[in-house]
């Protein structure tokens, strides 16, 4: 086994996470700091807006599925998954959203002292430049993630948010301001007409140093654990096998898939589920792999009488606003086909949303796998709070093989609340689309949702349609039980120079988008090691 070379710090991942501790740790010139990412730099389609769709299934995604749900018609669900320097921040619709404060009292409340909403505020707020807001109080200037307006917006986006203030959705000009609720035009990580995740933002201004080495196109096998403490970690680069050390520490940030493959792998998790696998259980942590939460999708599709949005744009005029983009940075490549959005409440008695509105101008479903023979809009309603809890296992001790992925949607909820809040969203996205203003340009609802219309028709509908919203996490999650796999610090229980910083530490699921949380997580992450 080849010896790459000795280390303070190893950080696993260099997505949305990894990036910020890349930044963060090598600011100390006196560490040396290792990046190991199993993907490559990111494609030219990365940096432009419209262009995440068109890297699913593709090099650059890690193309997950998940097992067949027993909830969802014993469907195997497409979980993509990003696989670049930048990780999922770099194949993801780049909406910045924080979450409620509610979220993170709720944190504090199971057990993780320190991770209330006033204690990560100023985390959010510090790591924020934002184009139109940053005068607020609710955000920041400064900051390195440049936060903007999108470049774009569509008349049809337009015409979509008169139709949710005509369904009784007020307008809201900023979700992550004073209230959460209502309808209006979502932020992005992007600046000057392109992406802006943690990649450009953090990372690349860290590449000159000479402390930090970053390795691209590598894959971490398994960590090194001697007496107790974690000293290193094995990968492959080119097939083969090579040893990096660790002085100080090993940094988990490769998502909420990753991070808990490599410990079950390294044979950290479940002791019993472990050595079913083939692992030699090293340390019995019972909570490794489970909590995994999503945020449940399901989207209803209309034609329109004409074409409307970049879906009906033809390829010839698709293939102009690329060249327009690569000249000046604008014109339609610089939307992110879901620009406009709400957060909703299902029913009236409920406190806070627990919806997630997108108005896309495209017929196309299925993650763009299939695409429309006719101009049209998808409207997409998507469970904020989800009952539903899965799991990760491993399938075998062979890191290349993907592990079993059970988000347990819907059978793990025996309230049924996940089910009845989705059959509501559906509800509201078609008084949506009755609103004048977008009644006046539809033709008709089409197949499968538009034969159903009672309750049961449309839970039919949810159970063999719904789809991931790309934001899966919680399973390292964070606490002081015993089902806890890191601390409140982020330090993996039981064990010395091991730390979680992603996704996968999530308590409980956010309310919204998931890659802002996680930045401010890898933030605290940096400063718990720092101190």
């Amino acid at each position: 086994m080849a010896e790459a070379g000795n280390y303070d710090t190893i950080i696993v991942g260099a997505g949305s996470a990894g990036c910020v501790l890349a930044n963060r740790l090598s600011a100390d010139p006196s560490r040396r700091v290792l990046v190991l990412e199993a993907g490559r730099p990111a494609p030219e389609a990365s940096d432009m807006p419209a262009m995440w769709i068109g890297m699913v299934n593709t090099e650059v995604d890690w193309g997950y599925h998940t097992v067949p749900q027993v909830g969802a018609k014993m469907r195997r669900i497409f979980w993509p998954r990003g696989k670049m320097i930048g990780g999922s921040g770099s194949i993801n619709a780049m909406i910045y959203m924080r979450g409620l404060p509610s979220d993170y009292d709720a944190w504090a409340a199971m057990g993780c002292p320190g991770w209330g909403w006033e204690d990560v505020f100023p985390v959010f707020r510090a790591s924020e430049h934002n184009e139109r807001l940053g005068n607020d109080p609710h955000h920041g200037v400064g900051g390195p993630l440049n936060i903007a307006d999108c470049p774009f917006i569509d008349p049809t986006e337009r015409l979509w948010l008169a139709a949710a203030a005509e369904a009784g959705l007020p307008h809201n000009p900023d979700f992550n301001g004073e209230s959460q609720f209502g309808a209006g035009f979502f932020q992005l990580f992007c600046k000057n007409g392109e992406r802006f995740g943690t990649g450009k933002a953090y990372l690349r201004p860290a590449l000159s140093r000479p402390n930090l080495t970053v390795e691209t196109g590598v894959l971490t096998t398994r960590l090194i654990i001697e007496k107790g403490r974690v000293r290193g970690v094995e990968y492959l680069r080119n097939g083969r096998p090579n040893i990096a050390h660790a002085a100080s520490e090993v940094v988990l940030s490769s998502g909420a898939i990753g991070s808990c493959q490599l410990l079950m792998l390294s044979g950290v998790g479940p002791a019993d589920e472990l050595t079913e696998a083939g692992v030699a259980p090293v340390h019995d942590l019972p909570g490794v792999g489970k909590n995994l939460q999503d945020h449940i999708n399901i989207p209803i599709t209309f034609h329109t009488k004409e074409p409307v949005g970049i879906g009906g744009m033809s390829d010839e005029a698709i293939n102009e606003a690329i060249e327009e983009w690569r000249a000046a940075r604008q014109g339609a490549i610089t939307s992110n086909w879901a620009a406009a959005g709400a957060h909703a409440k299902s029913r009236p008695d409920v406190a806070e949303p627990d919806l997630q509105l997108y108005g896309v101008i495209a017929a196309n479903r299925d993650h763009a796998r299939y695409l429309s023979s006719r101009p049209g809009l998808t409207l997409h309603s998507t469970l904020q709070r989800p009952e539903s809890r899965g799991e990760i296992r491993l399938r075998s001790a062979d890191p290349l093989e993907h592990p079993a992925i059970d988000p347990a949607y819907f059978s793990s909820d025996p309230s049924g609340s996940d089910i009845a809040t989705l059959i509501e969203g559906v509800r509201l996205n078609r008084r949506i689309a009755a609103a004048g203003p977008l009644a006046a340009i539809i033709d008709r609802e089409i197949t499968p949702s538009a034969e159903c219309q009672s309750d049961a028709e449309i839970e039919d509908l949810i159970r063999g349609h719904c789809t991931t919203l790309y934001h899966a996490a919680g399973t390292c999650r964070m606490g002081t039980d015993e089902m806890a796999v890191v601390d409140p610090t982020l330090k993996a229980r039981g064990l010395e120079g091991l730390y979680v910083s992603d996704a996968s530490i999530f308590p409980r699921m956010v309310s919204g988008n998931t890659n802002a949380p996680t930045i401010m997580v890898a933030e605290r992450a940096a400063a718990a090691i720092l101190a």
